[in-house]
């Protein structure tokens, strides 16, 4: 039976992905985990025990009390990465990636990213959602931080920051695509377009980060959100601290974990396009695409305009076909409930449209590659390796 270890929890953000994956590890290997600044936020100077897992944010103190402490410690971020510790990321390439593919599959021309500080974490996930954007010759709007610690004495006045956001997103080419470094920065931007009297999704869409329920699903319109892997996080820096604890030393590079897909709700459940006719067959192609009976002569019933010239319309505004849009949004709802659902392929293929599950089979295969099985067993396995540092 393997040692009992005694861990402090040094976390300025008691976010509940980090807890849940501390507490998952802690269980499998007989960890005690010392909780107390969790909820009193002081620093327990003195502690001894056999390791530390980190979120040292902006804590000066905390930084110096865990150096000080000569124990292993794992940080679970690049927010200060300055400080030279062993540490464990999320890929906010990958994050930014995502979250611009998400927006190009629905036809958006006109972006922005809305930061929260001025720092690295928030360079990399602006880098690569701005990458890959300009691989489709696109360039993207950039709002300041709202970050209220550093530079002009405006960012410290919410009715001013509130004020300057507003112009903004006003004065801005609508439709908008709006991304945001999280759920709270994104959460504010609903607000804002709440009180300047922009629809969202309709005028401005918006997509954050971390889908954290809490913040996702009770604002006045849900959240679309990438799926940071907090939890595969925070799992993956306890099995790092373990090894450390075990005395081996920790790996040279930052680990990183990916995210772990993105889940869509009604604040970027939508396609921008200026044809009236082809919002009309998207919106009757979103309300019923779920029906294994929908046809593409169902969807130019709900326009005035003929196949062909629907289809040419289509085209202009999607690079792609009725059936073809048809299709995407099936693949989408196939891909959510794989990755975040137990339900068997039979199951799935009923509930997304699809007349038969051998459907399913080639048409999922035709788009990625590989089955619905497999993309399943590579998600899982995804999960498993944050086990490993």
């Amino acid at each position: 039976m393997s040692k009992k270890r005694t861990v402090l929890l040094a976390l300025t953000s008691a976010h509940h992905g980090f807890l849940r994956g501390v507490a998952r590890y802690a269980r499998e290997h007989r960890w005690h985990l010392v909780a107390d600044m969790i909820y009193t936020a002081k620093i327990p100077s003195g502690w001894r025990g056999d390791g530390i897992i980190s979120f040292i944010g902006y804590r000066d103190d905390l930084a110096e009390f865990i150096l000080s402490s000569g124990l292993p410690a794992v940080e679970i971020s690049m927010v200060r990465d300055e400080i030279k510790m062993p540490r464990v990321e999320g890929d906010s390439e990958m994050i930014g990636k995502l979250a611009a593919e998400h927006f190009l599959e629905r036809g958006f021309r006109n972006y922005v990213w809305a930061p929260m500080l001025d720092d690295t974490l928030n360079a990399e996930r602006f880098h690569g959602f701005a990458a890959r954007l300009s691989k489709d010759g696109i360039s993207c709007h950039v709002l300041p931080p709202t970050d209220t610690r550093h530079g002009d004495p405006t960012s410290r006045d919410w009715q001013a920051r509130r004020k300057l956001l507003i112009h903004e997103l006003k004065r801005l080419p609508k439709p908008l695509a709006v991304f945001g470094y999280n759920d709270c920065v994104a959460a504010d931007i609903i607000d804002a377009c709440d009180d300047a009297g922009l629809l969202v999704p309709e005028a401005v869409a918006v997509l954050g980060v971390d889908n954290d329920a809490l913040i996702c699903e009770s604002i006045s319109v849900p959240l679309s959100s990438v799926c940071h892997d907090l939890e595969g996080m925070a799992y993956k820096a306890s099995a790092l601290l373990e090894r450390m604890m075990s005395g081996r030393k920790p790996p040279g590079k930052v680990a990183r974990v990916p995210p772990r897909g993105l889940v869509t709700r009604r604040s970027s459940d939508i396609l921008a396009v200026e044809n009236l006719q082809v919002a009309r067959a998207l919106r009757f192609i979103r309300d019923q695409y779920t029906s294994a009976l929908i046809g593409v002569d169902d969807v130019v019933k709900a326009t005035t305009l003929s196949r062909r010239a629907l289809e040419r319309a289509f085209r202009q505004e999607l690079n792609r076909s009725i059936n073809g849009e048809i299709v995407r949004l099936r693949m989408e709802m196939v891909r959510e409930r794989l990755a975040h659902t137990e339900k068997r392929v039979v199951e799935i293929s009923r509930e997304c449209g699809f007349a038969r599950p051998n459907h399913l089979f080639r048409s999922f295969k035709k788009l990625t590659g590989i089955s619905p099985r497999s993309y399943r067993h590579g998600i899982s396995d995804r999960k498993t390796s944050t086990a490993s540092p």
